[in-house]
Formats: structure tokens, C-alpha cells, sequence
């Protein structure tokens, strides 16, 4: 009978201290008040520690302390798709999220004494202001650029500044999809194909245009180079001819006969071939070399036979 009743007594003791035992673990932060008001010192007891944001035991008394219990890691929230628009009053459908978590508990408590979902509302309803009035400040072409990231930082610091007051901090803001309004989407299509019509329009202009401004730029190169080149070969030419004349003017000078039977030579070896007939008299000093039986002194015998 005694050892029952001192077991009893021992389960009533556990019971009450787990009534004044609070156990905090390393992923939470809770807030401890008494009689529901979040002062230090209430009615003249000590708190002692109302923020309770490192794991352990805790001790709080029983009907007059409540201990508030909170996520302490980062929370994600979701948004669901909103309308917003372009500086070019273009309407979107902006998908987006944040990442927050609670800084300051007693702040949070003070802010929404009823829950944590009264805390997420808040929080849609100041990021999706703030994204809004941001991208009705930048164009389509500025948000699907390397300015989106900066766009969202912008954003995420505007949403923090804000949520601070009521002890939530925005540790990050991404859009994940912009996209038109179903209703829209065929008049967007239209305005796309003809801008892409008026780009390629232009762009065939230009191409054009370089094209013939290539062609005009290499028939005047040809032009120039042409030009010298028949320059070239007029002055190598003159050069051939007066050198020539040269030679022939040296070799008449050494020996007339000799010269004289080589430009016979020439001359027939040009006018005689097997294409050609000619009817000349036997005494023609053109054909004298063609009919002496010896060639002058000094000079090659010309040729035995030659076609007539």
C-alpha cells in the first residue's frame, strides 16, 4: 500500500513537472509570456528569459506562463500566379517565391498574436506589392535579361525593409515564371511576328546595302588594279621593244649581212607555213635567201627545203 501510494505520488510529480518543463529543440524558437502579456517583468515577476531561442529546458509555471512555439529554420513561401504589367503596360502573369524566416520573436508575437498563417498573408501581400510596382518600372526585354537578377534583389530588399517592422526577415525573392494572360496571348503573337517581320525586313536592307557597297568597293579595286596593270605592261612592253631595238640595232652594226639573213629568216618562218600558198617570182629579193646555194660568210645554212 505505501509503495502504491509513493508510486502514485511519483507519476503526479512527473506529470506536474512536465507542466513546468519546456522543451526546446534546436530547430525551434518560442516566446514566453505570462498571462498572455509580452512584458519582461509582469505583475512584478520576472520573465527572466522571454525569448526562448537556444535548445534546452525551459521552466515556466503552469496556467500563468503560455510558451509560443516557432519555426526557427528558413521558410519558403509560395505565391500564387498574380497579374502585374510592364512599364509598357504590357499585363503579365508573375510567379514567384520568397524565403523568410523570423528574426525578432517578440516582435512577430506582438504582430500577428494570431498565428503564423496571419504572418504568410502579410507576406503575400507585401511582396507581390512590392514585385508589382518594381516591374511597372522595367520593360519585358529588361526582365528576361541579365537585369532580372538585380531586378530581384531590388525587390527582396524593399519586401525585407518592410517585414523587419513586424520581426520577419526576407532573406531571398525569385520570379520563376512570367507569362501573358490566356486572353492575350493572340494579340502578343501578332505583335511578335510582325516585329520579327519588320527585323527581318530591315535586316535584308542592310544586307543589302553592305553587299552593295562590298561589290562597288571590289569593282573599284579591280578597276585600280587593272589599270595598273595594263600600265605595267605597257612600260614592260616599251622596255621589250626598245631593248630590242637595241639588239638589232648592235647586231646590224657588227655584221649587216648577218642581220639582214636573220630577219629574212624571220620573215619567212612567219609568212611560210602549211596553211599558206604563195605565187612569187624566183627574183624577188625576198626569196634570195631561199634560192642561193650558199648562205653568206659567217651565217647558219638556211633551211634545205621549205613548204610553199
Amino acid at each position: 500500500m505505501r509503495r502504491a501510494r509513493f508510486l502514485l505520488w511519483l507519476a503526479a510529480l512527473a506529470v506536474g513537472a512536465s507542466f513546468c518543463v519546456v522543451v526546446i529543440d534546436q530547430r525551434e524558437l518560442a516566446f514566453r509570456t505570462l498571462l498572455r502579456r509580452a512584458e519582461q517583468e509582469a505583475f512584478g515577476v520576472s520573465l527572466n528569459r522571454p525569448i526562448l531561442d537556444e535548445p534546452g529546458l525551459y521552466l515556466r509555471i503552469p496556467f500563468l506562463h503560455q510558451v509560443y512555439r516557432y519555426d526557427k529554420r528558413r521558410l519558403r513561401f509560395d505565391s500564387r500566379p498574380q497579374s502585374a504589367s510592364t512599364s509598357e503596360k504590357e499585363p503579365m502573369i508573375v510567379d514567384y517565391y520568397a524565403v523568410w524566416r523570423i528574426a525578432d520573436p517578440r516582435l512577430f508575437f506582438e504582430s500577428f498574436p494570431g498565428g503564423i498563417e496571419y504572418a504568410v498573408s502579410r507576406i503575400d501581400n507585401t511582396t507581390y506589392n512590392k514585385l508589382r510596382n518594381t516591374l511597372s518600372t522595367y520593360s519585358l526585354s529588361d526582365l528576361l535579361s541579365e537585369r532580372r537578377e538585380r531586378i530581384q534583389a531590388g525587390v527582396t530588399r524593399a519586401s525585407d525593409e518592410e517585414l523587419s517592422q513586424v520581426g520577419i526577415e526576407v532573406l531571398d525573392l525569385r520570379v520563376r515564371g512570367l507569362d501573358y494572360p490566356e486572353h492575350n496571348l493572340d494579340h502578343v503573337y501578332r505583335r511578335m511576328r510582325t516585329e520579327r517581320e519588320r527585323f527581318g525586313l530591315r535586316a535584308r536592307a542592310e544586307g543589302t546595302e553592305k553587299s552593295r557597297a562590298i561589290r562597288s568597293k571590289a569593282d573599284e579595286e579591280s578597276r585600280i588594279l587593272l589599270a595598273e596593270a595594263e600600265r605595267r605592261a605597257t612600260r614592260l612592253h616599251g622596255e621589250g621593244d626598245a631593248e630590242a631595238a637595241r639588239i638589232y640595232a648592235e647586231a646590224y652594226g657588227k655584221d649587216p649581212e648577218f642581220f639582214a639573213f636573220m630577219r629574212s629568216l624571220e620573215a619567212y618562218r612567219k609568212a611560210l607555213n602549211s596553211q599558206t600558198t604563195l605565187i612569187l617570182s624566183p627574183d624577188l629579193p625576198f626569196l634570195r635567201y631561199l634560192f642561193e646555194a650558199e648562205a653568206p660568210e659567217g651565217a647558219a645554212a638556211p633551211p634545205a627545203e621549205a613548204t610553199p
